[in-house]
């Protein structure tokens, strides 16, 4: 099985290990509890997406304050 490293992705990843439907005598499942579900799932990509831009954003702004900095000091060891 693969390690899933975010934790919102842990979060979705043991939310449908547990997601069960409600069941109708006639037709299956519950459509309106499909419809709930789904929402609800949506909102769990919606804020594990959030997490990563911002992981992402954090990182690009270490890198602009660090990476900048490090090609000045190679690009002065050049000349």
């Amino acid at each position: 099985m693969t390690k899933i490293s975010n934790h919102e992705l842990k979060n979705i990843s043991e939310w449908l290990g547990k997601l069960r439907f409600r069941t109708q005598f006639f037709g299956g499942v519950n459509e309106q509890d499909v419809w709930k579900k789904l929402e609800e799932l949506n909102n769990m990509y919606e804020t594990a997406l959030n997490a990563e831009r911002a992981r992402y954003d954090a990182l690009i702004e270490h890198y602009k304050l660090t990476g900048i900095e490090q090609n000045d000091r190679e690009m002065d060891s050049d000349e």
